[in-house]
């Protein structure tokens, strides 16, 4: 009974095309009653009309790790941090939820000068570097401004190197927000949304089972053929499981 006053609550949003924001807005309140099936219902609803934000994920998040479905929770912060990379609140509960899952995958070692590059390309987001890039742009065109206009030498000189510099740190910007978007794009992450599934060595179910992954475990897509993916874990075991078991970090539409 439940689930079908949630699909009418569903069915009626759409049907009535509220303003995102007022569905944002009934999502808050709804999750600060505790009524967190209708606060993700109205939050799915303002990410259905296109509509994609950090606070939104955040708050789809903290409303599925209410109900204690942590693979929804974990999915949703990732999402948020894909929009705002340096966000320590994020962060935090993103680390709270992964606490809850079976799975500890150590990483594969690094490089200190790797580990500094990633560290600087996902300092903040693609929205925030492009602020970045945005705000230098302008600095350069307003000094090389003054230093045309200028009559003083020193002026000059001083302008015209502020100038460099501005253009220079754009450069910087746009080759970072192009490294960035590379990365995630190549590293395919997902996360695995079935209790628990069996990682094998080859894409069918009477292949060798060379570990067990559980529901919440970060995975990386390497290759899809058919209804079998091959992953790549954490700790760089490669493998393959259903493709029905995992939800791609992305803000794809289904």
């Amino acid at each position: 009974m439940k689930n079908i006053l949630l699909l009418a609550l569903f069915s009626c949003l759409t049907c009535f095309g509220q303003d995102p924001e007022d569905l944002f807005r009934e999502g808050n309140i709804a999750y600060n009653k505790g009524a967190y099936d209708r606060a993700i219902i109205y939050y799915d609803s303002v990410s259905s009309l296109g509509v994609h934000s950090p606070e939104l994920y955040f708050n789809l998040g903290n409303a599925y790790y209410k109900k204690n479905a942590i693979a929804s929770s974990i999915l949703n912060y990732e999402k948020a941090l894909l929009l705002d990379a340096g966000n320590e609140q994020l962060i935090n509960n993103l680390v709270y939820a992964q606490n809850m899952t079976l799975d500890r995958f150590t990483s594969l070692p690094v490089s200190e000068l790797k580990k500094a590059t990633a560290d600087l390309v996902f300092l903040t987001s693609v929205r925030g570097w492009s602020m970045v890039l945005i705000a230098f742009f302008w600095l350069a065109a307003l000094l090389f401004f003054l230093f045309k206009r200028s009559n003083s030498s020193i002026q000059k000189r001083l302008f015209f190197t502020g100038f460099v510099i501005s253009l220079l740190l754009s450069i910087l910007a746009v080759v970072i927000i192009l490294q960035q978007k590379n990365t995630l794009r190549n590293t395919n992450p997902a996360i695995v949304f079935v209790q628990s599934e069996s990682f094998r060595a080859e894409p069918n179910m009477r292949s060798e089972v060379l570990l067990t992954i559980h529901e919440g475990a970060k995975v990386f897509i390497v290759e899809v053929v058919e209804d079998w993916i091959k992953i790549k874990l954490q700790n760089g075991s490669i493998g393959w499981i259903p493709r029905s078991s995992v939800e791609p970090i992305s803000f794809a539409r289904e």
